[in-house]
């Protein structure tokens, strides 16, 4: 985005003068109408320096036909720079360039020239975004017109981003990653590097119903606030998980929560592997962490299918996220019930089964189903209250096994309602 700068001459005052222009200048928006842009970005991360430096090669070309025969000019560029970006500089081939903060994440750069009609005009901007000592998580984006990049590494870093088939490079200890074309027509791509050092421990004794459970939380260099919250969210969750199943912690042992990256957790957010414990992505949101906790009730119950496992889990961590923040817990209630009615009766979840990595080919399928299970169960919530859920709750875990049509005699009578129209819609 730019703005063009059209001079409007009077025509009166030039046959008078013979030739002499005398001009009054207006600005009128140009909403990138004639403008061609493209950009090299380069994404550099320097880890001594907890810092990535971004570099970004910026060409404007002003094609506009309403600038011909001298017309108007373009003198500044709306340019996209993320939230958290330090030490911002500009500048073209022979001095520095000013630059003013615009709206959102967008700052106006000032042309040290007029750009006239098929003009070029090229400049450059450097940032850097400051990162954790052994974890790096941004995104890659741009709004010019097309863009490619190279993401700079040292080679003792995991890297996942979130497109597939980028071009890798191996260089002496680094390796430069092309991610493929960008621009503002293209989503933006999600890098997150982590490098795995010895794991720092951190242990809390949490006083529930029944016993004392030892929490103890594993975590990388530098990541101390990460494993602070996770411990106090931890140990939040579990005194309100026992409340709301009305069942005390079922686990005959502690829990160890270890940060892990995408190559621990096969892609997903979080692994709960019961006595040898939870392996939590580092980037993961809080709603993760609880829906991993509640796996140590729903593995108590025995389901038979997987809908009622991985649905209890996200609905109890979901009531869970309403107790401890609720701001939150609207935005995952959003982010969960945001379904199309042909996605809502996507194949039957009754044959619903999980991939042990979430590789590309799967991951739509299985983020869609792990929807549909808890838009399910919320259903059932919804209709039956949380009483009945409780009840219900208790009986599972006392059952040992749980099968669909278990389900669904246990939850009618305790509820006395029919709930077939429920259940039919998703199984």
């Amino acid at each position: 985005m730019s703005e063009k700068k059209v001079l409007a001459i009077d025509a009166a005052i030039i046959l008078l003068l013979s030739f002499l222009f005398i001009a009054s200048v207006t600005i009128v928006a140009a909403g990138g109408d004639g403008i061609s842009t493209s950009a090299e970005l380069s994404y550099e991360l320097l880890g001594d320096g907890n810092i990535v430096h971004v570099t970004k090669e910026i060409t404007f070309t002003n094609l506009d036909e309403n600038t011909r025969y001298w017309q108007g000019y373009y003198d500044t560029y709306n340019y996209y720079i993320p939230d958290g970006a330090e030490n911002i500089r500009a500048y073209d081939s022979s001095s520095s360039m000013e630059y003013t903060k615009g709206d959102g994440e967008f700052y106006i750069f000032n042309f040290n020239e007029r750009m006239w009609y098929g003009d070029v005009f090229k400049f450059r901007v450097e940032y850097d975004l400051m990162v954790n000592q052994n974890t790096a998580v941004f995104n890659i984006w741009d709004n010019t017109d097309s863009a490619t990049a190279k993401i700079i590494i040292p080679d003792e870093y995991e890297v996942y981003l979130n497109k597939q088939n980028c071009v890798v490079v191996p260089l002496k200890n680094m390796y430069v990653i092309d991610p493929g074309n960008l621009g503002m027509s293209v989503a933006p791509i999600t890098v997150d590097l982590v490098r795995h050092t010895e794991l720092n421990s951190m242990t809390e004794t949490v006083k529930l119903k029944k016993k004392d459970v030892l929490v103890t939380v594993r975590y990388w260099d530098g990541e101390e606030q990460w494993a602070e919250h996770v411990m106090d969210t931890t140990s939040s969750s579990l005194v309100i998980l026992e409340d709301l199943w009305g069942v005390a912690y079922p686990a005959g042992y502690g829990i160890t929560i270890t940060e892990s990256s995408m190559e621990d957790t096969g892609g997903y957010g979080g692994l709960n592997n019961w006595s040898k414990g939870i392996s939590l992505l580092h980037t993961s949101r809080d709603i993760t962490l609880i829906h991993e906790l509640a796996h140590y009730w729903t593995e108590c119950c025995s389901f038979e299918q997987l809908w009622m496992d991985e649905g209890y889990a996200n609905f109890y961590a979901m009531k869970v996220l309403e107790e401890l923040d609720p701001l939150q817990a609207t935005k995952e209630l959003d982010r969960l019930s945001d379904i199309g009615a042909d996605e809502r009766n996507d194949g039957k979840l009754a044959d619903w089964s999980t991939p042990s990595e979430l590789a590309s080919g799967y991951a739509y399928q299985t983020k869609l189903n792990y929807k549909r299970a808890f838009l399910l169960t919320y259903s059932l919530y919804g209709d039956v209250g949380m009483d009945t859920f409780r009840d219900a709750g208790v009986e599972f875990i006392n059952m040992g096994h749980v099968d669909k049509s278990d389900h669904i005699s246990i939850m009618e009578s305790i509820s006395g309602k029919e709930l077939d129209a429920i259940y039919d819609q998703y199984l």
